[in-house]
């Protein structure tokens, strides 16, 4: 057989092997909705915001929700959702994070995100954009512990307690608020005393569910999550 049809053959049987390990490869890896797979509107709502700088490398602790390191999630823009995104929630500058290789990362566009999500340590956190109006209760990002007939918001704060001129050594420390909705009403929350004032119309049903459940877990403003198993019950109450 003269060389060239040699080389020709063993070229054709070379890229007929590789395109059978390639199409094995991609076939058994998992598939994710990525920003590679939107359309050109889909990237710009994505990307349409300002390049983030850490402005507090010098600070200790982080400015961040939960973690400083990138967790998986999805965002709600302007109607459309994107999953499987790196999200990180500056709680310090009520801000989102994105994160997508090949580009800088960005301070997402606040106006254009309706809600967004973060996964983390097998719990699944969903925070909505209340907006930007300064006279309403509730403004910009708040995580939704309970939303049925009544909800329950929290709104998620990082401060800095300053130690030195030049910001090295300055201290973050987190704080919260809590607020229910009932009918609608929007009230914050301080503690358990303010929950059953807000709950008065079954007030004895409530305390008595209290009574009943105290092995179970006890009302405590520092962990806000206790409150849902009471508002799930005041709603079944007025069903």
């Amino acid at each position: 057989m003269a060389k060239p049809v040699k080389y020709y053959l063993t070229s054709v049987l070379f890229l007929i092997l590789v395109r059978g390990i390639f199409t094995e490869f991609t076939q058994s890896a998992p598939v994710y909705p990525t920003l590679i797979q939107q359309n050109p509107t889909d990237k710009q709502l994505l990307l349409n915001g300002r390049i983030w700088r850490n402005q507090y490398s010098k600070a200790i602790g982080d400015q961040f929700f939960l973690t400083n390191t990138f967790l998986k999630g999805s965002v709600t823009s302007n109607g459309r959702r994107f999953d499987n995104l790196d999200l990180k929630y500056d709680i310090t500058n009520d801000e989102l994070i994105l994160r997508i290789e090949s580009y800088p990362i960005i301070i997402m566009n606040k106006e254009m995100v309706d809600s967004f999500s973060l996964d983390f340590e097998n719990r699944n956190y969903h925070i909505i954009n209340a907006g930007n109006d300064t006279s309403a209760v509730l403004r910009g990002y708040l995580n939704v512990l309970y939303d049925g007939p009544s909800a329950l918001y929290v709104k998620y704060t990082k401060k800095i307690q300053p130690l030195a001129d030049d910001g090295r050594y300055d201290l973050f420390y987190q704080e919260h608020k809590i607020y229910l909705r009932k009918g609608t009403e929007i009230v914050p929350v301080t503690g358990r005393r303010k929950l059953l004032n807000l709950l008065d119309d079954k007030r004895r049903e409530i305390k008595y569910f209290l009574r009943t459940n105290k092995s179970n877990f006890k009302l405590k403003e520092k962990d806000p999550g206790t409150f849902v198993p009471v508002l799930k019950q005041y709603d079944s109450l007025r069903e």
